[in-house]
């Protein structure tokens, strides 16, 4: 799996925007640059008006507001593009969890009430086909697993200075069980070995107590839906 290179590992406050630019951009190092050059400059100058021996927080605001850099804007349909792909990203664990037959296919039909609403959400702007879905599949499937853990944490805990660590937590395990997941009709594993973001080992985590329980009732009663269809697809 591949490693995030971090700019500011010494500063572990600057950690959630290093995890950001990599959650927003993960297939474009660019803007991952360009964001993070911005916030870089802007945590700076907070720091500095903190603290009266680092450079003058009237140079830095000069260097912010006149920065050559354009960082990129981060829009909802980034985000409800994202959550798009954790959705698919969760299904597939949930199904490997299960034992049962874990396609791509599958996790988006267990997923299509959360896409009916991500489409509603943003008016639009994801398109309802099949292959808008797969498009926002592809873009940030490298960072699923750390916008699944944010719905997880999101779903399951308070917002405190140790959710975000927990995130991280979460997102590490699922990098874990992502190789093992397989369906019996993909030629290649859903996740190659070079795919996932990893976090480094210097980052501290505390212990993750993220179990999967696999599939709820409902869902487990909806897959006989979608063997239907297929056979009904295969048929004509």
């Amino acid at each position: 799996m591949p490693i995030m290179e971090f700019h500011a590992p010494y500063d572990s406050a600057f950690l959630p925007y290093e995890i950001t630019a990599y959650m927003l951009f993960p297939k474009n190092a660019p803007k991952r640059s360009a964001y993070l050059a911005k916030k870089m400059a802007e945590y700076t100058l907070k720091q500095s008006q903190e603290d009266s021996h680092l450079i003058p927080a009237e140079i830095l605001q000069d260097l912010l507001e006149n920065s050559t850099v354009s960082a990129p804007e981060i829009t909802e349909h980034i985000v409800k593009q994202a959550c798009v792909a954790a959705e698919i990203f969760l299904n597939l664990v949930k199904l490997h969890c299960s034992g049962e037959d874990a396609s791509v296919n599958k996790a988006m039909f267990l997923g299509d009430s959360f896409f009916e609403h991500a489409q509603n959400k943003v008016m639009g702007k994801i398109s309802s086909s099949e292959s808008s879905i797969r498009r926002a599949w592809t873009a940030y499937k490298p960072a699923a697993h750390l916008w699944a853990a944010y719905i997880i944490i999101n779903d399951t805990a308070k917002h405190d200075s140790d959710s975000y660590l927990q995130q991280l937590s979460i997102a590490k395990e699922l990098v874990k069980i992502a190789p093992k997941v397989s369906s019996k009709n993909a030629k290649e594993p859903q996740f190659s070995s070079d795919e996932l973001w990893t976090i480094p080992d210097f980052v501290e985590l505390p212990e993750c107590s993220f179990l999967c329980s696999g599939l709820n009732e409902a869902e487990r009663g909806r897959l006989p839906d979608y063997e239907k269809r297929s056979v009904s697809k295969h048929e004509k």
